[in-house]
């Protein structure tokens, strides 16, 4: 029941990601011109990609669970399975950074200052700090620990998105 409403989630973010990357403005361009809209395409379809972890973890889980009734060997299914998640887990660090640098200078670029515009960019931030605590050997266990709690927040993504969607949707 779980993934069936962590699917829904993701494609109601996926639908909101689409909407806010293929609208169309009325003709102010900002800095870079059109370079900076698609700056902002590029950074809405990285946070899309970066999302899709949602569904990854609990399929994994499930996959790994379940291997015998996959195949006959469960033990090549798990170790492909690992390095498949070890694969996705390295795209799924760039992308998110790089999603967050992309859509730093998208809205730098579009020259719009309105906090509404740069709470969703915090929000990206925020979430991608916290992964990268997650990542390095430094931080004591406690702060690691409370780094996977915030990082794994759906409120810190659904908050993220719904600025992103309504600064761009209504004010932009």
């Amino acid at each position: 029941m779980r993934l069936y409403w962590n699917a829904i989630a993701i494609m109601i973010a996926l639908l909101v990601v689409t909407s806010v990357a293929t609208a169309d403005d009325d003709g102010d361009d900002g800095i870079l011109g059109d370079a900076g809209e698609d700056l902002g395409t590029a950074a809405a379809w990285g946070l899309a990609f970066s999302t899709t972890i949602i569904l990854w973890k609990p399929g994994l889980k499930y996959i790994r669970a379940n291997a015998d009734k996959f195949v006959e060997d469960e033990r090549w299914l798990k170790k492909k399975l690992g390095k498949a998640n070890r694969w996705y887990l390295k795209i799924h660090y760039w992308i998110g950074a790089g999603a967050v640098l992309v859509g730093f200078i998208h809205g730098v670029a579009m020259n719009k200052w309105e906090i509404l515009f740069w709470g969703g960019w915090v929000g990206m931030l925020f979430m991608s700090i916290t992964g990268s605590l997650l990542l390095w050997k430094w931080p004591p266990r406690k702060v690691k620990k409370g780094a996977r709690l915030l990082h794994a927040q759906r409120a810190v993504m659904v908050i993220t998105i719904i600025l992103l969607y309504v600064s761009h949707e209504f004010f932009d």
